[in-house]
């Protein structure tokens, strides 16, 4: 399976930065490809939660069905997608980074067309890698912002 490492260091504690990325009504605000969250049964998520989002990547718009297979808190926890057309495995890790700053660590391995490998294979290294990349890279820093800037005006309030 093809798999898109991002590493981005965030000027907040790692519980700040766990508490974030387990708040799934949030995602749409910085994952990329989430459109809208359609349905959860649990929020924030634990394992054993399912979420449908709508989404999309490039030029196509799906609802995907997403169940929430590992959540170690606040360290690790992984979201797994089965669908006939794609399936993927999101991996989150928050790492401190000193008292007051934290590393997220987001990993995804993904198949496009399972069920069509030599096409699937075709589209993942033409086309799909690159997109992934940029995807992931930048919901990664929209992530980054959003809690900084929270952790910046609670700073403020703070003074």
């Amino acid at each position: 399976m093809p798999k898109v490492e991002i590493e981005k260091p965030i000027e907040a504690p790692r519980e700040k930065v766990w508490n974030f990325i387990s708040d799934i009504e949030k995602a749409p605000q910085w994952v990329v490809v989430m459109k809208a969250l359609v349905d959860t049964t649990a929020n924030p998520v634990r394992e054993g939660a399912m979420y449908r989002e709508a989404s999309k990547i490039g030029p196509k718009e799906s609802e995907t069905e997403w169940r929430v297979t590992r959540f170690e808190e606040p360290h690790i926890q992984i979201h797994e997608c089965n669908e006939p057309d794609f399936t993927a495995k999101l991996t989150m890790r928050v790492e401190k980074n000193g008292d007051s700053s934290s590393i997220l660590y987001h990993t995804t391995e993904y198949q496009l067309m399972p069920k069509f490998r030599p096409l699937g294979w075709l589209v993942e290294t033409l086309f799909a890698k690159r997109l992934m990349r940029k995807n992931l890279n930048e919901s990664a820093e929209n992530c980054k912002r959003l809690i900084e800037e929270k952790e910046n005006a609670q700073t403020k309030k703070d003074s």
